[in-house]
């Protein structure tokens, strides 16, 4: 469901700045999506719950 959220509200977020600020500074909006999934994939996903064994 998230694919279809981001897939759908980013690109008319992105269409929103480039139509009043500049399309360079519209990139700053998948380049924020993208940061947020490194913060995840690195620190995000931790296992928090340790009764459950991760192989």
């Amino acid at each position: 469901m998230m694919m279809v959220v981001g897939g759908g509200v980013l690109p008319l977020v992105q269409n929103f700045i480039a139509d009043h600020a500049s399309y360079m500074i519209s990139y700053v909006v998948p380049l924020i999506g993208m940061c947020y999934m490194l913060f995840y994939a690195l620190f995000g996903s931790k296992n928090v719950n340790k009764d459950i064994p991760v192989d």
